[in-house]
């Protein structure tokens, strides 16, 4: 499966590199959040089987199960189940999950925090390294953001633009 490369996100401290699609990137452009609108997300996965690194290949779309508000989001768990189930299939794997936020430069609520661990928990026989990514209304290289969840602790990636 040939990807399109849109950006790396790096970890230092866990000596890891995630490269994201540009399918994936486009998933998280078209459901930015714009003023007065509910959040939006989806699951992520990548494929492990790629010789040339760990390559983020999909996020899924928001779906109309989901409960949502301004500031809060809560996926719809039967098409969570299914949509991994489908992608397992497929021999990608979950990490995590996105959400949108109605702010430039997006950063972890005490909400997102309670709801990422919830779900890290509900998924622990998918979830090695916890992913959250969080998809900003501003249009610069900050407005999307990701966190590996470590040891109870939030670590925030770096960008890398020319990789």
């Amino acid at each position: 499966m040939d990807e399109e490369l849109a950006w790396v996100w790096a970890w230092k401290d866990l000596d890891v590199k995630l490269k994201v699609s540009s399918k994936v990137e486009k998933v998280f452009s078209k459901y930015r959040q714009k003023i007065g609108e509910y959040e939006r997300g989806g699951q992520l996965f990548v494929d492990i089987n790629r010789a040339d690194g760990l390559w983020l290949v999909d996020a899924t779309l928001p779906h109309p199960d989901d409960r949502a508000g301004r500031s809060w989001l809560i996926l719809d768990s039967v098409r969570c189940r299914q949509e991994i189930l489908s992608a397992n299939q497929r021999g990608l794997r979950l990490v995590g999950y996105w959400h949108t936020h109605p702010e430039i430069v997006p950063n972890l609520s005490s909400q997102d925090i309670r709801s990422f661990n919830e779900f890290s928990l509900k998924n622990s026989e998918h979830l090695a390294c916890p992913l959250a990514i969080i998809v900003g209304n501003g249009h610069n290289e900050n407005s999307i953001r990701a966190w590996s969840l470590q040891n109870k602790k939030f670590i925030l990636g770096s960008l890398i633009v020319d990789s």
